[in-house]
């Protein structure tokens, strides 16, 4: 049976188990399917861009307010808004009920439709635009409401009218009226669309001889550089490399406990990849086509296009640089906070942090002498990424102060 008469059966058979609550996420997912980008002339835009960790965010103006910061996913099906202060204002209309899922264990965050009157990008309007509004209470995604650094979702119903160009090094997003023009260094791959996912082919090394072909969805809203099926693993009896690494995973239904590892090779295209950190997703019930993801920590390493017009992926190397994996070796998950601290959402097991007194929740506001309000999510990505003496300082009632060394883990972190 091809995978999308496969993916069509899941969805319908959950929608006769789940009633109007995923009738209504089918109805949203094409509630945009009339609007239309108006460019006044334009060919070509840049977008003010920011990159926060890996992910990448552009400004966006909502009913002729600027100043929204909005995640570019393209493996969002629909646009989101969040209840943010600046959302809030807005004083948008309540819809009809919605239920948003994604990754995680848990249940269901609950949301709603509802509908801008004007959305622009740089100029580039889009009216009557629908959005699902997820009100951050009751998101399943956040611990503590001062996580929410953004304000909204870019997804397929608004991504696919424009060709897309990601730079994160010039820190720099543009939108294209035109299909992207080759300039000859680029390694291009096709992609389909299905259910409003864009999926490209690839080949997985798995190690000892174990090479699978296999599609994966290209996901710029995923923090992480491969997730690959645990299913499919355990039901094709793939033997993964050694050690795993137990970590966490967070999305709009909670957290995930899964395994992480480094994989010898990712083949996309004329591009070969080595030692790429993966992380094994979902329970072993799940169907072996789910959960199959290239995210934006491996994307972002390369300046990359994505043209919705032709339908292609361009992979554009940086001049000198190679592409390496980066690890979490101080074993503590932390989320940035509007306050600028951060706050631990997860604690790995089997890494030094767990060794001392961290839990969910704690407020982490000095790491290496350096208050955390002046360190960025990319800088604490290269601190956690770094062997060596660190101090962490994190607060209850009162603060308190550990000192803990990281090292590298061989078969992990490193390979030789």
């Amino acid at each position: 049976m091809k995978k999308n008469s496969k993916m069509l059966i899941i969805v319908f058979s959950i929608i006769c188990l789940t009633g109007c609550g995923l009738v209504n996420t089918l109805r949203i997912r094409n509630a945009n399917d009339d609007i239309h980008p108006m460019w006044e002339g334009k060919q070509f835009t840049v977008l003010k861009t920011h990159y926060i960790g890996v992910k990448p965010y552009v400004e966006v103006a909502i009913n002729g307010i600027d100043g929204f910061k909005f995640l570019i996913d393209t493996g969002a099906s629909f646009s989101i808004l969040m209840d943010t202060a600046k959302v809030k204002q807005l004083e948008l209309k309540e819809g009809y009920q919605l239920q948003l899922h994604g990754w995680g264990d848990e249940e269901y965050s609950p949301a709603y439709q509802t509908e801008a009157k004007k959305l622009s990008l740089a100029g580039v309007d889009f009216n009557d635009v629908t959005f699902a509004y997820l009100p951050l209470s009751s998101s399943n995604y956040y611990l503590h409401h001062d996580e929410l650094i953004f304000d909204g979702v870019l997804g397929h119903d608004v991504l696919h009218h424009f060709s897309w160009k990601f730079d994160k090094k010039n820190n720099q997003i543009s939108i294209s009226k035109k299909p992207y023009q080759l300039a000859g260094d680029e390694i291009s791959l096709a992609f389909d669309v299905s259910l409003s996912k864009l999926v490209i082919n690839s080949q997985i090394d798995f190690g000892q001889n174990q090479i699978v072909p296999q599609e994966l969805i290209i996901d710029t809203g995923s923090r992480h550089y491969l997730k690959v099926n645990a299913a499919f693993i355990n039901n094709e009896s793939i033997k993964l490399p050694e050690p795993q690494i137990t970590a966490a995973d967070f999305g709009l239904s909670g957290q995930t406990i899964h395994q992480r590892v480094t994989l010898p090779n990712l083949i996309l295209g004329d591009l070969s990849l080595t030692d790429v950190k993966t992380n094994v997703i979902g329970n072993l019930d799940d169907d072996e086509d789910e959960y199959w993801i290239i995210g934006s920590a491996l994307l972002n390493q390369f300046v990359t296009v994505i043209d919705y017009h032709s339908s292609m992926l361009h992979i554009i190397p940086y001049s000198g640089v190679s592409y390496r994996s980066h690890y979490n070796l101080l074993g503590l998950e932390l989320r940035k906070l509007n306050s600028g601290d951060f706050i631990v959402r997860y604690t790995f097991p089997q890494m030094v942090a767990s060794n001392f007194d961290f839990k969910k929740g704690d407020i982490i506001n000095q790491i290496d002498g350096i208050p955390s309000k002046d360190i960025s999510l990319e800088q604490w990505l290269s601190i956690s990424d770094s062997a060596g003496n660190h101090e962490i300082c994190r607060t209850r009632k009162t603060q308190k102060c550990f000192k803990m060394e990281s090292k590298h883990i061989l078969g992990y972190s490193i390979t030789d």
